[in-house]
């Protein structure tokens, strides 16, 4: 303990009439496992688990240990003290000078403790945070193929308030609750709900405001709520007319919503959300935003990438949004848990939309399950659903809640507990859609609004062509083509793996060629993109994620499925298959199989992804006869080459790219 230095806060002027304050505790903890006398220092976010990255089955799963002194200033006597962790992985358990403040259960989410009786303001304060990511059956998810890390992978701050004050922990959220009832051509009606805690104050007023786009105050109105107990809740109604609604890309309104806490006529507490305007609804025509139509361009999206895990930053968060944005994809499907409010706030401003929840996950593995019908097992679901509902509820982004991944039937139904999942997240949030993953049939499919059938032929079974087979199958069953059904697929590709012959690789095996990647995607886009039946498609995966659990592959721990690798260094073939169909605005050229250099045969498919109407080719500075592009893709088949390296080169518009393929004199490829 000695050797952990003492951090002594500056008081920094309040800028609004709000006495709440905020401070970033995220710098130098004190970090070991084990032995204190190992302790390394280091800063939020963080994971220990860089042997999960290195690929090791067998990484540290067990307890970490955090631990930093802080001061408290004397001018906070008489105020509230709360923590807020962004969120760690998975039982995490937090002692002040000693004494045990809180714990809790689940590495996805927000999570606050007041702390006001356990601080000392004469001295230093110890704070301990002890988190456990060891493997356990009542806490979500218990199977999957994401890596378990450990560690306070997002930011620590200490936040402090008067005595009167909007409750900043409702299931870790601020406890303003923004709630449309009526979203209408030319106006939106609907309640402000906010959860005070007031200590001997029979009533107190709350005045909402709301802020447009362009600065404009709008709506402003009052409620008053009695305290009950130390907690009261004040429902404040508006109605804005000629809104501007949040309409995806296309237009991301977002409105500010000011929220401030009178008791006796002086404010003691002020609090402002972002949210927007929109309606997500589903009808026999399909899936619409604001009574327009919305054909989803969808990406499944893990959460973790290379060297950072899960710990990653608002930076990470930026460049992984300007990737698929880039790609031209409208919607990302978060699997495995929910991300940090920062991805949420840039999906609002871009105007992504996001389907997300709980990492409610199946296995394919024989030794992991993904239902345990428990108790805590169960508790522990509603809990994480509540917090991820409270806390997120108010971002337009959001088309959907996820109740459940690829979920296996094994045991135990999970079905009964699904179904109650889905009546409380009606409850919670009745204005939004509920969703599930699914990769099977059954009644499983019948329970959340919307269903997303996950879909491997080609990659674990069959070929690539089998999914038209299905999809007319989908069409005349009597039950499924009333589905409000959407499609994900998936199919490992490396970069790394180049084969001069196009054939379904060993999913399980080592070898996963890029070109069957894209050859498989090519084949889906193409076959999904005109059928009427689904509302939108996703590719499974956006990114390559840590997977230790992964059966096949080159043995670095790596999911290779994502079409963008996990450092995201590397867009593969296949994510131009997408650009090209997907992005309509930034023109662009790319030379397919360009990682396929070296080759036996002399005659080769050249083939050229472009959203350009047209492109030109060269090879060896000699122009080939023009072809017509189709969906965004230019193939010049029967190529002759000459021995030795060729220069390809493609143009238009004032683009271009290059590649160089060797053609070898003999029949091995060094």
């Amino acid at each position: 303990m000695k050797r952990i230095f003492a951090l002594i806060f500056t008081l920094l002027a309040a800028a609004t009439v709000s006495a709440r304050q905020s401070y970033d505790v995220s710098q130098n903890w004190k970090f070991f496992t084990y032995d204190e006398s190992n302790a390394v220092t280091v800063n939020l976010p963080h994971t220990w688990n860089n042997d999960a990255l290195g690929g090791r089955a067998d990484y540290f799963r067990g307890t970490g240990n955090y631990l930093r002194y802080i001061d408290m200033l004397p001018e906070w006597q008489g105020k509230r003290i709360f923590i807020r962790f962004g969120g760690s992985n998975a039982v995490t358990d937090l002692l002040i000078n000693g004494s045990h403040a809180g714990q809790h259960r689940g590495g996805s989410n927000a999570f606050l403790f007041e702390i006001t009786d356990l601080v000392t303001f004469s001295g230093r304060n110890l704070f301990w945070v002890m988190v456990n990511n060891s493997q356990m059956i009542d806490i979500l998810p218990t199977a999957g193929a994401d890596n378990a890390y450990g560690g306070i992978f997002r930011s620590v701050e200490i936040i402090v308030t008067e005595k009167n004050i909007i409750n900043p922990n409702l299931n870790g959220a601020d406890g303003v609750t923004v709630v449309t009832t009526e979203v209408g051509e030319h106006s939106v009606r609907g309640t402000v709900q906010v959860d005070l805690l007031t200590d001997n104050v029979r009533t107190s007023e709350v005045e909402v405001e709301f802020v447009t786009p362009d600065g404009r105050v709008v709506a402003r109105q009052s409620g008053k709520a009695r305290n009950e107990g130390g907690k009261s809740v004040a429902n404040v109604t508006f109605n804005i007319n000629r809104p501007e609604f949040w309409q995806a890309t296309e237009n991301p309104a977002l409105y500010d919503v000011n929220v401030r806490l009178s008791v006796d006529n002086v404010v003691c507490d002020s609090v402002t959300v972002k949210t927007g305007f929109r309606n997500f609804t589903y009808t026999s025509e399909g899936l619409s935003l604001n009574g327009k139509p919305f054909m989803v361009r969808g990406v499944i999206m893990h959460r973790d990438r290379s060297l950072v895990a899960t710990a990653v930053s608002a930076d990470n968060v930026s460049d992984d949004l300007d990737i698929i944005s880039e790609m031209g994809a409208n919607t990302i499907y978060v699997v495995g848990g929910s991300m940090g409010r920062e991805f949420y706030d840039e999906c609002d401003r871009r105007g992504l939309v996001v389907i997300t929840g709980i990492p409610f996950t199946g296995s394919t593995i024989l030794n992991y399950k993904g239902f345990y019908n428990t108790e805590s097992f169960r508790n522990n679901g509603i809990q994480q659903l509540d917090e991820t509902i409270c806390q997120l509820r108010n971002h337009p982004s959001i088309m959907a809640w996820n109740l459940f991944t690829e979920m296996e039937i094994r045991g135990e139904s999970p079905i009964p507990y699904l179904r109650t999942l889905n009546s409380r997240a009606k409850q919670l949030d009745p204005s939004r859609l509920t969703i599930g993953l699914s990769n099977q049939d059954g009644d499983i499919n019948f329970i959340t609004d919307l269903v997303v059938w996950s879909h491997t032929f080609g990659w674990i079974e069959g070929q690539p062509e089998d999914i038209t087979i299905w999809q007319r199958q989908m069409h005349t069953h009597p039950d499924w083509s009333t589905l409000r059904s959407a499609v994900a697929y998936r199919c490992g590709g490396n970069i790394l793996d180049q084969s001069e012959v196009l054939e379904k690789p060993v999913a399980s095996g080592n070898i996963h060629p890029e070109r069957w990647q894209t050859h498989f995607h090519d084949t889906y886009l193409r076959s999904l993109s005109a059928d009427s039946l689904f509302w939108g498609s996703f590719v499974n995966c956006m990114f390559d994620f840590g997977s230790v659990n992964t059966i096949g592959g080159d043995g670095t721990g790596i999911n290779d499925s994502g079409i963008v690798t996990f450092d995201r260094q590397t867009r593969k073939d296949s994510y131009y298959i997408y650009k090209a169909a997907w992005n309509t605005s930034e023109p662009f050229i790319h030379i397919a199989e360009k990682r396929w250099k070296r080759r036996r045969e002399a005659t080769q498919t050249l083939t050229i992804y472009s959203n350009l109407p047209s492109v030109e080719l060269l090879v060896n500075g000699t122009p080939i006869e023009a072809v017509e592009g189709v969906g965004g893709k230019f193939v010049w088949e029967n190529i002759s080459l000459m021995p030795g390296k060729n220069t390809i080169e493609a143009f238009g518009e004032g683009l271009s790219d290059k590649a160089t393929i060797e053609v070898l004199t003999n029949t091995i490829i060094l």
